[in-house]
């Protein structure tokens, strides 16, 4: 528990008391005073409290990343062990995805209104090709 939801509270407490005993004396800026530390001491303790929180989603958070880890590494061995030289198939598949898509972005920049022509063409027959011709 984080010491700012103690102190807080305790705050919030004083504040109490410090406004009912303003009140009592018909002292009104001891009872101001004191609403007025008991809203900090609420405020300090709601920080302690959302504080908490984050911590609690931050172990959580990290739990899950290090089981999400786990269950990825056992994919990759059981891929490894499965596919023999999947690891070169991917890098080439990779190199060549790489490869191309500096090729059209090379196209692209230097004739960008041939790109967008090619673009709502290929959008064109792909549709033609979902939806057919009616």
């Amino acid at each position: 528990m984080d010491e700012k939801r103690v102190t807080g509270e305790v705050r919030k407490v004083a504040g109490q008391v410090e406004g009912a005993v303003g009140d009592l004396t018909g002292d009104r800026q001891t009872k101001a005073e004191g609403q007025a530390t008991e809203l900090r001491g609420t405020v300090e303790n709601l920080a302690g409290q959302a504080k908490d929180v984050a911590s609690d989603l931050a172990g959580q958070a990290s739990q899950a990343a290090g089981q999400a880890g786990d269950i990825a590494r056992e994919a990759l061995r059981t891929g490894r062990e499965r596919l023999p030289g999947s690891d070169e198939v991917y890098r080439r598949g990779s190199e060549a995805y790489r490869r191309g898509n500096e090729a059209v972005r090379g196209h692209v920049g230097e004739t960008p209104l041939v790109a967008l022509l090619a673009a709502l063409g290929v959008g064109y027959l792909l549709s033609l090709f979902i939806h057919g011709r009616d």
